[in-house]
């Protein structure tokens, strides 16, 4: 993860927009949860077999076994990129073609250019030919996902983005965000709480309360313990975010608890969401606050998000309806030949 150095303090009347992601680690980043000790994670492990498996039963693979005609075949690539995938067509592999070797040109998160060779896959013909499109539908569309992402890292010049959970791959999506530079967020529900509207609304009716007042009793009573990794509050107006904030800090001071809470300002737009950062700021909230900017962020407008102070920006864009990276498989001739009879 990219490490933030210290901010500087601001002159006299200025805007201080410093932000808490310059003085903790923000709880968007669970990539730790996908890759241990120099491999995937279990839990990324049981996502790429999950997929694989899908994708195989989908286009109607079934294994075929060794035959005499063996090949040479090439994935290269038709665009330029960044590679994303590589594990799980290594997954792919070593659990149905396990005769198959494979020799790669190019790295989990490297860039590559037009007609760059990623990929090397050297047995049987129509083991290989069987998979094809299903190693080539993984690494385009994950090396479309690494690419996007890395092309809004770079635009935000430090500001931090994650996903959301509007996923169609779900974990493996995440983890083409991750090797794009962006950030995770909640893996799955259980990995994160998080109190959005319809949350409040059942909130509301259940205790009889103004929305307001619901969140500030559950703020006060719930049980920390059994929200996973972090929490998250959904608000949609400056008058909400602060007596969400004001709810968790006096529960901080009160019990000496030391937890990080992610306000997530939702469609407030650049111009409302610093007016609410900077609330937050002046009443010294931020010192168990996190916030975070989601709801139509858009790619064009990231120069208004980058002065708004928030401290991530979270958006489907970077993984949703992405176009895939073009890459084809192609036999070379030189490469073709048939092992000897047994008669």
């Amino acid at each position: 993860m990219t490490e933030f150095g210290p901010s500087e303090t601001p002159a006299a009347g200025e805007e201080d927009l410093s932000t808490t992601a310059h003085r903790v680690r923000l709880p968007h980043d669970r990539a730790s949860d996908l890759w241990t000790e120099n491999s995937p994670s279990p839990l990324l492990v049981e996502s790429m077999e999950r997929w694989t498996k899908a994708l195989l039963e989908d286009d109607g693979y079934r294994p075929i076994g060794q035959t005499r005609v063996l090949v040479r075949a090439r994935i290269i690539a038709k665009q330029a990129g960044v590679l994303c995938g590589s594990h799980v067509v290594n997954h792919l592999i070593r659990t149905r073609l396990p005769e198959v070797q494979m020799s790669w040109h190019k790295r989990e998160g490297e860039q590559f250019n037009v007609d760059d060779t990623l990929l090397i896959l050297d047995g049987a013909a129509l083991e290989i030919l069987s998979v094809e499109r299903v190693i080539i539908n993984l690494l385009g569309r994950m090396s479309g996902i690494a690419t996007e992402t890395e092309r809004w890292v770079n635009r935000l010049n430090g500001l931090r983005v994650a996903c959301t959970r509007k996923t169609a791959w779900g974990i493996l999506d995440k983890w083409a965000v991750h090797i794009g530079g962006g950030l995770t967020h909640r893996l799955r529900k259980s990995d994160a709480w998080m109190i959005k509207e319809n949350d409040q609304t059942v909130l509301k009716m259940d205790l009889g309360e103004s929305k307001k007042e619901a969140m500030k009793k559950w703020i006060s009573t719930t049980d920390l313990n059994n929200h996973g990794a972090f929490t998250v509050i959904e608000v949609d107006t400056i008058s909400m975010a602060n007596v969400v904030a004001n709810a968790w800090c006096n529960r901080m001071m009160e019990t000496e608890e030391n937890r990080t809470l992610v306000i997530m300002l939702d469609n407030m737009g650049p111009a409302k969401t610093k007016e609410a950062v900077l609330d937050i700021r002046s009443h010294g909230y931020d010192k168990w606050i996190c916030t975070e900017a989601s709801g139509n962020v858009r790619f064009e407008d990231l120069d208004d998000w980058m002065t708004a102070g928030v401290d991530v920006l979270s958006t489907s864009s970077m993984n949703m309806g992405v176009r895939s990276i073009d890459i084809s498989m192609l036999v070379d001739e030189s490469g073709v030949r048939t092992l000897p009879s047994e008669d």
